[in-house]
C-alpha cells in the first residue's frame, strides 16, 4: 500500500466549484439517532445541523427526504434543494 501526501489526498477528495457560495447549500443529509437531519451552509459561511421544524438562515425546514431538503421562506414560498454536487 502506498502512502499519499496530504496534498495528494486533498486533491482526490476535492470537487472544485461544487458549492454555490452565494446561496444556501445542503452539504449532506443523514439519518441521525434523533431522526432525519441535514447539514446546511449559509451564504455567509455559517453551518447548521437541522431537523424538520428548525428555523435557520431565514427559512423553516419543512421536510427532509432521501435526496432533498424542503424549505419554506418567511413569505410562505416552498422550495426543494438537493445536496451540493449530486
Amino acid at each position: 500500500m502506498s502512502e499519499e501526501t496530504p496534498a495528494l489526498a486533498a486533491a482526490k477528495a476535492t470537487q472544485p466549484d461544487v458549492l454555490a457560495l452565494n446561496d444556501l447549500t445542503v452539504i449532506g443529509l443523514m439519518n441521525a439517532h434523533d431522526g432525519p437531519a441535514a447539514l446546511l451552509r449559509s451564504p455567509r459561511g455559517q453551518f447548521a445541523r437541522v431537523q424538520v421544524g428548525a428555523r435557520v438562515f431565514g427559512v423553516t425546514v419543512t421536510g427532509i427526504g432521501d435526496d432533498q431538503l424542503i424549505l419554506t421562506t418567511r413569505g410562505g414560498q416552498t422550495k426543494a434543494i438537493t445536496v451540493a454536487g449530486s
